[in-house]
């Protein structure tokens, strides 16, 4: 797979490295469509969205989460 396709911020993600343990089909599923996914799943993921504005994002937070990228950063400020 070309370097491009894949998440700049893979490395250091939960999600990537195995966060969801025993649930290996989910974890393959999310790489498929959010990490290696090149810039459209980069766009999708709430995780990546998350992390470029506010540097980080929190573990429990899923590439396909429901709430919003605001309602995220909202939380990570309220939550300091």
């Amino acid at each position: 797979m070309d370097d491009d396709k894949i998440c700049v911020k893979a490395e250091r993600c939960p999600i990537y490295s195995g966060i969801l343990e025993s649930k290996e089909v989910l974890i393959e599923t999310y790489k498929s469509m959010y990490c290696e996914n090149g810039k459209e799943g980069r766009e999708q993921c709430k995780r990546y969205l998350v992390s470029q504005i506010e540097g980080s994002c929190p573990p429990y937070i899923l590439p396909n989460s429901d709430l919003s990228v605001d309602t995220i950063i909202r939380l990570m400020e309220q939550s300091k």
